[in-house]
């Protein structure tokens, strides 16, 4: 880990999964473009996630898509990139949905999140007809923290990657609670980062020098300047602060004998180690071939 001066402090004995958006060479969208972004999983330990979080190693069953070192976790015809964590654990980006009818058939990019092996995406907003915004952009997107708001950029094309502000309620994401942040539309925005004390830092420019600004959510625009070096478009900021680590979602493996489902938990008001919240996982192994049922993901199944 580093500190102000880039000087190297030591090193940490763990990490956690990077979730990066790649787009291998050779491919083509839908529309022909040379790219299509997915999303991948990076385990910095080597593997055998599912060892690690149970604390013990089960044979007869493998886990080919779980406890690799890097395995691709969303498969898209279009794209699917900005992958960002959510606070219950989740993996939130926006999802390009260009196939079909969908906003006369030049498509739609929606927010979407998936678990950490990619076993569950579903759509939370901007795929359906009727949603506030249409078929405009929707990227970049982060939660907050206090009123819990997804705050993503809206921008006027699919391909763009500024516009203005807008948010949802993570907990409602419904036509109702969709929200305008930016009331003045001179600018352009990107780069949203919402911090735990409510305060959000954002990239903003009124011409074309974007510069990084604390948002002003009380008159809907770019407020104190934070950074803006006149030679370069400043964007992305990524303040460091102490977070804790969200909890783990489940996960489910199904092999041609056996199936494996992890069940993780982390409850925060309960278990405490050394002063900090403490999670901890078991694991259900069931022979798939005395059930007679669906092998799925569900509750029934």
């Amino acid at each position: 880990y580093f500190e102000g001066d880039w000087k190297e402090r030591g090193t940490v004995e763990k990490t956690g999964f990077i979730i990066f958006a790649g787009s291998p060479d050779g491919v083509m969208d839908e529309f022909h473009n040379p790219y299509a972004y997915n999303l991948f999983r990076l385990d910095t330990q080597g593997g055998h996630v599912t060892e690690r979080i149970t604390g013990h190693v089960l044979s007869g069953i493998e886990f080919p898509s779980i406890n690799t070192t890097i395995d691709q976790i969303t498969y898209n015809i279009s794209s699917n990139f900005d992958p960002t964590t959510t606070p219950d654990g989740n993996i939130l980006f926006s999802s390009t949905q260009a196939n079909g009818s969908r906003a006369g058939g030049k498509g739609r990019v929606m927010l979407c999140v998936d678990n950490w092996d990619g076993a569950y995406p579903r759509p939370i907003y901007g795929n359906c007809e009727g949603e506030v915004g249409g078929a405009s952009g929707r990227s970049q997107a982060k939660i907050t923290f206090g009123d819990r708001r997804l705050v993503y950029v809206e921008s006027p094309y699919m391909n763009w990657g500024v516009g203005q502000l807008a948010s949802v309620s993570w907990d409602a994401p419904y036509n109702k609670t969709y929200e305008r942040l930016t009331k003045d539309d001179g600018g352009l925005y990107r780069s949203p980062y919402p911090l735990p004390d409510d305060r959000m830092l954002v990239s903003y420019a009124e011409r074309g020098d974007f510069g990084i600004y604390w948002f002003d959510f009380k008159n809907g625009k770019a407020g104190e300047l934070v950074h803006n070096d006149p030679e370069w478009n400043d964007h992305q900021p990524a303040p460091i602060y102490v977070k804790y680590r969200p909890r783990w979602i489940n996960t489910f493996t199904a092999g041609k004998n056996f199936g494996v489902t992890t069940v993780t938990y982390q409850p925060f008001d309960q278990v405490k180690v050394e002063g900090y919240p403490h999670s901890w996982a078991t694991w259900i192994c069931f022979d798939t071939t005395l059930t007679d049922i669906p092998v799925g993901p569900y509750p029934h199944q």
